[in-house]
């Protein structure tokens, strides 16, 4: 199997690990067939989960670049539960090629006028980032077109610096019936096809083609019997997952300029009062099996992995 093209180049690849929480916990295949590279951060997990100021995630980054900076370019990260989906801006900070970004989530993660970073507004922020040079965002379902729209960044969807492919529906409310979209099935009770997505790319092949390309994997794009997160689950299959995954790497000539996979439940673990009241107002109340949700997730990122190309 070809090994992962960081940025064009051929030599190889690294898997790396930032243990922020225990969301690897028990994925003992994962760990052991997989040649990753783990950094210890579990002391930020309980100050950044969720919800942090911006003053609190600039530090956090300072570490980060510590714990990197001896590990040289790591190419896919593993990082744990959705609840620290802002860690991805941390690590598209990084990038200073120009790029393509693709997020593959059930949500839009993309909220405006928040006063702090959010696992639902980082997108947002990476969204101004001068090196992106286009955004999709695939498989999403959940408080696109509801009363979260109002947060939504219009004039990026209107103008198509972000490109959206929903899961099952065509998004309807307000400014979305003038946004070009279609979703990734034709119908909702019809799989995705390898020629649905290849024909849904078709109109962006040259920009795909031109830049290196960062995916953003995280797993409550998928149903919850494929995998088991801190959130509501998506609709789309790990298999439907998977193949938009190669359809995007095979678009980008295998040119990647990153990766990373998250979406592994975890026990949350908060400091602080606004965490916490979002932990409460938030998350949906699930009936977790640790056990269960260590196996069915280590399958969705071996499978991920091997989209990737990447050997484990």
């Amino acid at each position: 199997m070809a090994a992962l093209r960081c940025g064009g180049d051929e030599s190889g690849m690294i898997v790396q690990h930032l243990h922020i929480d225990d969301g690897l916990a028990g994925q003992t295949r994962l760990s052991g067939q997989t040649p990753l590279n783990s950094h210890d951060l579990r002391d930020w997990g309980a100050r950044i989960r969720l919800a942090c100021r911006f003053a609190r995630f600039r530090q956090f980054e300072k570490s980060l670049a510590d714990v990197l900076s001896t590990s040289g370019t790591e190419c896919v990260t593993l990082y744990g539960s959705g609840d620290f989906h802002h860690v991805t801006l941390a690590l598209l900070h990084r990038i200073t090629q120009p790029f393509n970004l693709l997020v593959l989530d059930n949500h839009p993660d993309w909220m405006r006028w928040v006063p702090f970073l959010h696992c639902g507004t980082w997108l947002y922020h990476a969204a101004r980032l001068p090196a992106i040079q286009r955004i999709f965002h695939a498989g999403g379902d959940v408080d696109f077109d509801n009363g979260f729209r109002r947060l939504a960044p219009r004039s990026m969807l209107l103008e198509r610096k972000i490109i959206v492919f929903p899961a099952i529906r065509r998004f309807q409310a307000s400014f979305w019936r003038s946004v070009p979209q279609k979703p990734l099935r034709p119908c909702p009770e019809m799989p995705v096809t390898e020629q649905r997505i290849a024909s849904l790319l078709a109109p962006f092949a040259d920009d795909l083609g031109r830049f290196p390309l960062y995916i953003s994997v995280d797993k409550d794009v998928i149903n919850v019997a494929d995998a088991v997160v801190n959130w509501d689950s998506g609709h789309l299959s790990l298999s439907e997952a998977t193949a938009v995954v190669r359809a995007f790497v095979h678009a980008a000539g295998g040119k990647l300029a990153g990766a990373d996979l998250l979406g592994d439940w975890s026990p949350v673990r908060l400091s602080g009062v606004l965490p916490r009241l979002m932990h409460w107002t938030e998350h949906p109340r699930l009936d977790i099996d640790a056990g269960e949700a260590a196996s069915r997730n280590e399958i969705a990122n071996l499978a991920l992995l091997d989209a990737l190309n990447i050997s484990a």
